[in-house]
């Protein structure tokens, strides 16, 4: 259940690649969301409080279906799988993260020219991702009950990276838990789950777990 060196010392190369891959990819997407943001037939005022909910729960929404899509696409599972493909889960696997970002930056699109500006989409981004990290842990037990039923909590997500036959490809929530359950996808944590994916790769690079 704890850190294992080479696992931990794997997903912060794979986080510091992100960084790069990922940080230089979001460059060139703002600058699209940019120029999608001026043709939008009308402009949020984010000096307004719902503007930033608005933001929040859209950001939250698509990620929801992204990360299904991400699970339920092969082209893109064969992107989103290096996040999954570590055996143990704790907060290091939190920046286990792809180096392929294109499609989830296509699912932003609509942002923009819904009105949201593009600074503001990355921000609500960024919150979510924040937020992500702290549910990468088996140190936290279940929370109480309203928090587990409207929140994506450690419990939730442990579900999520799992490969037990009754765990698989559920919880994809971000933020909230609410879309999981609303839309059939979500699964109780009834036992301690098996980390890793249903054919696991035996190495440590960052490369063939990126590409294989």
């Amino acid at each position: 259940r704890r850190y294992e060196s080479r696992d931990t010392r794997t997903n912060l190369l794979m986080g510091f690649g992100s960084l790069f891959v990922n940080g230089s990819a979001r460059v060139g997407a703002l600058l699209g969301y940019a120029a999608l943001y001026v043709v939008a037939p009308v402009h949020l005022d984010t000096s307004r409080w719902y503007t930033w909910v608005f933001a929040l729960l859209a950001v939250d929404l698509l990620y929801y279906a992204q990360h299904r899509a991400a699970h339920r696409v092969r082209i893109l599972w064969a992107a989103h799988q290096a996040h999954h493909n570590s055996r143990r889960f704790n907060l290091s696997t939190a920046v286990r993260q792809k180096w392929n970002p294109w499609w989830e930056l296509l699912v932003w699109v609509p942002l923009p020219l819904l009105g949201v500006p593009p600074w503001l989409v990355f921000t609500s981004f960024s919150i979510n991702l924040i937020y992500q990290f702290f549910v990468h842990t088996e140190r936290v037990d279940r929370l109480p009950r309203p928090i587990e039923f409207v929140f994506n909590t450690p419990s939730h997500h442990r579900v999520h990276h799992a490969s037990d036959p009754e765990y698989l490809d559920r919880n994809y929530a971000g933020i909230l838990i609410v879309w999981d359950r609303l839309f059939g996808s979500f699964a109780e944590e009834t036992h301690r789950p098996t980390y890793g994916m249903t054919t696991n790769v035996d190495s440590f690079n960052p490369f063939r777990l990126q590409y294989h």
